[in-house]
């Protein structure tokens, strides 16, 4: 079975440069957040969703470091990525498998340091029409995003219990979450295959209910939300300063884990949302720098044996990921950060 995008989702910029790689060094935390000696102008690509939300507080973490942040709001990660890839963009997060995406296309100047957490993905039903086993999918019509990370989770997930995704009545979706929303009460689609804050809507405003099964939870790709990467370049002209926006990154990760509903009215007010459905969105958010390699990897397979990329990377992508700074910034080992899993 294949599952294949059309060409305009999969567009990449085309951009030459040789893999990368690094060896772990030896934990330096206190070095890691010193204060830069001058100050440094960085563009940071952002995405009002909620498993990125403690990266608004990324420009006051960083400045403290003598790092000053521009942000540059995006509707779509694949538009983030398009614009790390060409360096419009020093550092953004988008989803696991952007990086290989890029790299099918020739895109060799994005790597990843750091993960974001697991969650955020999510299947919404009508209320009361319950899905209580993958096997109840063959009657349904399903709306999906190709291409996003929800889609990827759901299409595994969908592989992983028997079922033939090209089987399935599956409907794509362009545009923001709010579509699913619309084709979900509208009676066009009976299973939106989308992410918070949308599912979130659904369930606060009373119509819209989880069901049973969950893609969350696939061997393929786990629970995965994003990876924070860096624009090459940026890194080899500015390694310190790299070293000291993951520190950051660490540090608002830090208090995202402390206090999730500080967060939660942070995404509140930046995407312009009830509380009660930034708080039902974060709920289902974790929020975690470890970077999982091993599923990026098993990410880059499937991509691959479905038709999605043309080239197999798989074997070549953990060239594009580092963990050199979040070993420093963390003081733990690259193996306790993911490197193996």
């Amino acid at each position: 079975m294949k599952i294949r995008l059309a060409g305009s989702m999969l567009a990449m910029l085309t951009l030459l440069a040789v893999p990368v790689s690094w060896t772990p060094a030896t934990a330096q935390t206190d070095a890691a957040r010193t204060r830069l000696a001058a100050p440094v102008k960085v563009k940071q690509g952002m995405a009002n969703v909620p498993a990125l939300s403690p990266l608004w507080l990324l420009p006051e973490q960083a400045a403290k470091y003598n790092i000053q942040i521009e942000q540059i709001l995006f509707q779509r990660f694949a538009d983030e990525r398009t614009a790390l890839a060409s360096g419009d963009l020093d550092i953004a997060a988008f989803g696991p498998q952007d990086i290989t995406l890029g790299l099918g296309q020739g895109a060799k100047s994005m790597i990843g340091v750091a993960g974001i957490g697991s969650g955020n993905d999510c299947l919404l039903v009508r209320k009361g029409e319950d899905i209580k086993e993958w096997a109840g999918l063959g009657a349904k019509t399903i709306g999906v995003g190709a291409g996003s990370i929800s889609w990827l989770k759901f299409a595994a997930s969908v592989q992983e219990n028997g079922l033939d995704y090209g089987k399935l009545r599956i409907i794509n979706i362009v545009g923001g979450g709010g579509n699913y929303l619309k084709s979900l009460q509208g009676k066009e689609i009976d299973l939106a295959v989308v992410w918070h804050p949308f599912c979130a809507q659904g369930i606060t405003e009373g119509w819209a209910q989880y069901p049973t099964i969950t893609h969350n939870g696939s061997k393929t790709v786990g629970g995965l939300i994003a990876v924070l990467a860096v624009n090459r370049g940026f890194m080899e002209k500015h390694p310190d300063a790299t070293q000291r926006l993951v520190s950051a990154y660490v540090d608002v990760v830090k208090i995202a884990q402390a206090d999730p509903q500080r967060f939660a009215k942070i995404y509140a007010e930046k995407a312009g949302l009830p509380e009660a459905v930034a708080s039902e969105a974060i709920r289902y958010t974790r929020f975690d720098v470890s970077l999982p390699l091993e599923s990026v990897k098993r990410i880059s397979k499937f991509l691959f044996d479905n038709g999605v990329i043309a080239r197999e990377v798989s074997g070549e992508i953990g060239q594009y990921y580092t963990y050199e700074f979040l070993v420093r910034a963390t003081g733990r080992t690259a193996v306790d950060l993911g490197q193996n899993k």
